[in-house]
């Protein structure tokens, strides 16, 4: 294309040029998209189906002649090709530093294996097609590149069009969700692999030595970017974000290794893909990208790309014995990754509920399956009009229908695709763990940042923690200005508010870039602004889209340096006590003393104290499940300190221990064989079995009759232990009898309010936990 002519001004009586009527057709794309979608999205329906739909609208519209003429004038193919280019690039960028690398590694088999059961299922079933089609549209040479066409195009997934349907269902953070992400990548990849290799192979020229070229220039561009990411920070470190400037020339950098791939008639996308894979995922550098990309991409740039696939649509040139060929082509090319996707979850043993969207949703075609049909058409001497529009046609309409249906076996089995994992107690360690922490400050970020590193363990252990900053919103400002031209924290960034103060998302960011230098941990962090009286609600929302299993609120006092506390607002306590009655999933409160209480120095071996008080129901049981997590932690001395009704007929909670021959302990447990207090006694029997017997955990037991006693208790083993953890414990129990007598915050439960109270002579740390309530639960544990 005339670099001359890219920004060339209307010639003549024209008043638009191709330029113009490209970026009006964008904006009918976005416009018409948003129609669609306010329709489709109730009924479950994702946004590229939307925009699809809008391109084929726009598409449509063309068989008008004047608007044939607006839109497809001459050079206008050149403008697209170029701008499909531009962003091509930027998704694709983004699409590598959004991707979870530790999912990947730990699933790399399963994506593999399928991967190559679709494409050889779809490569069993195409080649008696090909016969047919061979025979039908007339070919004559060039079977091979016919053959390869065919197969990548209509075998592929299109890797965009499912991470955005996945992210509008809110399965990004599922494992079912991050599956189909990964294997519609590697599909994808695997078929520009195969493409390009085949193509340098006939062409018999430079291009396999290019390729290698390219793949050390790319190499280079990564240490590049490793480089920067690590500088540019330095440079100012009193900054939250880089620089436009800065963050531009990593752009720069991306641009020229693409157009210059691209030059040799080799497709950039697997090379940007893995420049963004391999970008530091932690820092300054890190945040600053995936912020000013994420919503840019994902709101417009996405959708036009969506667009501009289903504007391709056309079936002028088709006749009616060709709309039945169309119709084979798309039942074949949605039967073959079924088979193929369906053996290989049978292999794997993947749960059945999950079998069939898989599949249907790697079905989703577009995106490269387009740039490789239109790429080296000097050895594809069988492309005429016909087999393009049949091809093009026949991506959308399985796309479409890959959508539809994927949307609509998510509304017949909602229930299989929800959130299972809400609470702890039937969680096992072995699983992915996936925590919230919620913070609305520096101070509370250090101290919950801290609880992450103990509960971390074992590097071996998955374990996925967000942080999400509170910022919130308030009712009235001095400035004028409008809220996205403040900063994060709601601070003028031209003169500044002085009631704001310091700034506290430096800060934070500064805590978190520490903590991940320090013990490998990548934290994800969340930014919510909200008005405060609906805080609660979006936190709730949180909690299920990212789909953990616990959130951790800050306690609304924090201790001061003469170890007294000091009030943050009502405001906090308010939001704390709407979280515990709404979250659908389990919920803790961290009353930090980072003075007095529990820290983890990060980067030195100092060990930490920590009690687990257990009184029974069903949130010491869930304050004892996530004590698991403590446990393979080098840095934790977990003690267990159950307490027993003095008057009970238990003579010993935990009796002598007998060992079998299979040197398998067997607890001997004597009591009422009530429901509730069998369940604790089941739950605790297999905590002792597991931990306590093999030296990893100590184990006392405490009797006592009344609250009298056990406040005691509470006191005397107050400075041994820089923590408790402790569940909420609703209801009345005698040995807590009297204790709320000088409750302050009855939120903390009975025995958390004693130990969150500065009026006592405890020093520790507490997190008080309250256990999600499943429907059964209620039946079971009031």
């Amino acid at each position: 294309m005339d670099p001359n002519m890219l920004f060339c001004l209307p010639e003549g009586d024209a008043l638009f040029n191709p330029l113009n009527t490209m970026f009006i057709q964008m904006a009918c794309i976005l416009v018409f998209s948003q129609f669609f979608y306010l329709f489709l999205k109730p009924c479950g329906q994702a946004g590229p189906v939307a925009q699809i739909l809008a391109g084929i609208v726009l598409s449509l519209l063309t068989i008008i002649q004047k608007v044939h003429d607006f839109f497809l004038q001459k050079e206008s193919a050149s403008y697209y090709i170029f701008f499909s280019f531009l962003l091509r690039t930027c998704f694709m960028f983004l699409i590598g530093l959004e991707l979870d690398l530790d999912f990947i590694k730990r699933n790399l088999k399963n994506s593999i294996l399928i991967t190559f059961g679709s494409l050889l299922s779809c490569g069993i079933i195409w080649i008696p097609f090909l016969w047919f089609l061979v025979h039908f549209l007339h070919i004559k040479q060039d079977f091979l590149t016919f053959y390869l066409a065919f197969l990548v195009t209509l075998s592929n997934t299109a890797s965009p069009v499912v991470i955005r349907s996945i992210i509008d269902w809110k399965l990004h953070t599922s494992e079912i969700g991050r599956l189909a992400i990964s294997c519609g990548l590697f599909i994808e990849i695997t078929n520009i692999f195969l493409y390009t290799f085949v193509v340098s192979y006939i062409s018999r020229e430079t291009m396999s030595g290019d390729i290698f070229g390219y793949i050390v220039a790319t190499g280079v561009i990564i240490l590049i970017n490793r480089f920067l990411a690590e500088w540019l920070p330095k440079r100012n470190p009193k900054e939250k974000y880089l620089s436009k400037a800065e963050t531009l020339a990593f752009f720069i950098l991306i641009l020229i290794i693409a157009s210059t791939i691209e030059s040799s008639n080799i497709n950039s996308t697997v090379f940007v893909f893995f420049i963004g894979l391999l970008f530091p995922r932690e820092g300054k550098t890190y945040r600053t990208l995936i912020n000013r990309l994420s919503y840019p991409i994902h709101e417009f740039v996405l959708p036009v790309y969506f667009g501009y696939i289903g504007f391709r649509f056309s079936v002028s040139s088709l006749t009616r014995r060709h709309y039945l060929v169309l119709g084979m082509t798309v039942a074949l090319s949605i039967v073959g990754k079924l088979l193929g996707v369906l053996c290989a979850c049978s292999f794997l043993k993947i749960p059945k509920k999950y079998w069939l969207f898989l599949s249907i949703v790697l079905s989703s075609k577009g995106h490269m399956g387009l740039v490789l049909l239109d790429s080296n058409l000097v050895y594809k001497k069988w492309f005429t009009p016909i087999i393009h529009d049949m091809f093009v046609a026949s991506l959308i309409i399985t796309t479409l229908l890959s959508g539809v249906l994927s949307s609509i076996i998510l509304r017949t089995q909602e229930k299989g695709f929800s959130h299972q994992k809400t609470s702890l107690e039937y969680h096992d360690t072995k699983d992915e763990l996936r925590v919230l922490t919620c913070v609305y400050g520096v101070r509370q970020a250090r101290g919950l940042i801290s609880l992450v590193s103990a509960l971390h363990g074992a590097s071996s252990s998955l374990f996925t923690p967000y942080l999400m900053h509170l910022i919130p919103l308030p009712k009235k400002r001095k400035t004028e200005l409008l809220y996205h031209e403040l900063d994060e924290d709601g601070v003028n960034s031209i003169g500044g508010d002085d009631e704001f103060g310091t700034n506290e998302g430096l800060e934070i960011n500064d805590s978190i870039d520490s903590f991940t230098r320090d013990r490998k941990i990548m934290v994800r962090q969340v930014k919510l602004v909200a008005q405060m009286e609906n805080m609660h609600e979006e936190i709730c929302d949180g909690t299920e889209d990212l789909r953990v299993s616990i959130v951790f609120l800050p306690f609304h006092k924090h201790q001061r340096i003469d170890g007294k506390t000091t009030n943050d607002g009502e405001a906090f306590r308010d939001m704390n006590r709407k979280v515990l009655k709404q979250a659908q999933c389990s919920v803790g409160i961290f009353v930090d003393r980072n003075i007095t209480g529990f820290h983890q120095l990060h980067g030195f071996d100092s060990v930490q104290h920590v009690a687990a008080l257990f009184f029974g129901g069903p949130d010491d049981r869930e304050a004892l499940s996530l004590c698991h997590w403590l446990t393979s932690n080098s840095q934790i001395h977990l003690t267990i300190i159950q307490f027993v009704p003095d008057g009970s007929k238990t003579e010993k909670l935990v009796g002598d221990a007998v060992t079998k021959e299979n040197n398998e302990v067997l607890l001997e447990i004597v009591g009422e064989d009530h429901t509730k207090d069998e369940i604790d006694r089941r739950f605790l029997e297999e905590f002792y079995n597991r931990f306590v017997t093999t030296g990893q955990v100590g184990f006392i037991e405490k009797r006592v009759s009344n609250g009298v006693q056990t406040v005691t208790i509470l006191r005397e083993i107050g400075e041994m232990y820089s923590l408790f953890v402790v569940g909420k414990n609703r209801g009345d129990n005698p040995m807590t009898s009297g204790m709320n007598d000088w409750e302050e915050c009855p939120e903390l439960g009975t025995v958390g309010d004693f130990l969150a109270s500065s009026n006592m002579d405890v020093n520790a740390s507490v997190l008080v936990v309250q256990r999600h309530r499943h429907s059964f639960d209620s039946f079971v544990d009031e």
